[in-house]
């Protein structure tokens, strides 16, 4: 059986849970159209995480590589695009802060997903669940952990096929704030949106 490596982040900004944390969790060791999910939790710390997910994929070899993270969006969105930038004025959860606005500072300007996202939005949606295919992941640890993965894509330094999904906050999340207009979406129906991701990936 082939695996399928998931990952989320801890939590940030404040918040004690972070969605995509608990979906990695959730889904853990479950097993879904022949694939095996695996799933890591990464620090959103810029010295550490991409070791991590690097020794993961070695480790574990997946076939693909769905990271997720959280996104104040009303929707799950799939990342179609890993920029080369990264705000150099927002710290990671450790207090690092990077040294330039460029990840890489010899690679493109940006990659585009191995996996085509429209297809999977669209799939998604069919099922009753609201999604997008976004073309700007942010400057901060989601994109860039989706840009340095798909560098490595590039640069064949790793053999997988990989995409980014954001998810929206939890419900306790607006609690937690006292921020009852901010969007949120239950766990049960973000997990049904990478159920159906990984059913249309073969």
């Amino acid at each position: 059986m082939e695996n399928i490596l998931l990952t989320g982040f801890e939590p940030f900004d404040g918040y004690s849970v972070n969605p995509s944390e608990e979906l990695v969790k959730h889904l853990d060791g479950k097993t879904i159209a022949g694939l095996k999910l695996i799933g890591e939790v990464l620090p959103l710390d810029y010295s550490k995480a991409a070791d991590v997910l690097r020794n993961s994929i070695n480790q574990h070899k997946p076939k693909y590589v769905i990271c997720c993270g959280q996104s104040n969006r009303s929707s799950i969105t799939l990342e179609q695009i890993g920029l080369n930038v990264i705000n150099t004025k927002r710290e990671d959860n450790y207090g690092n802060k990077p040294d330039s606005f460029k990840i890489q500072s010899e690679a493109p300007a940006a990659y585009f997903s191995t996996i085509d996202t429209h297809p999977l939005a669209d799939a998604i949606k069919a099922e009753g669940i609201p999604a997008d295919v976004s073309y700007n992941a942010g400057t901060f640890g989601c994109n860039w952990i989706l840009f340095t993965l798909l560098h490595w894509i590039a640069n064949q330094e790793v053999s997988t096929d990989a995409m980014f999904v954001h998810v929206p906050p939890l419900p306790e999340q607006a609690i937690e704030k006292d921020t009852m207009s901010l969007a949120t979406m239950p766990l049960s129906v973000i997990a049904d949106a990478i159920r159906i991701i990984i059913e249309h990936l073969e």
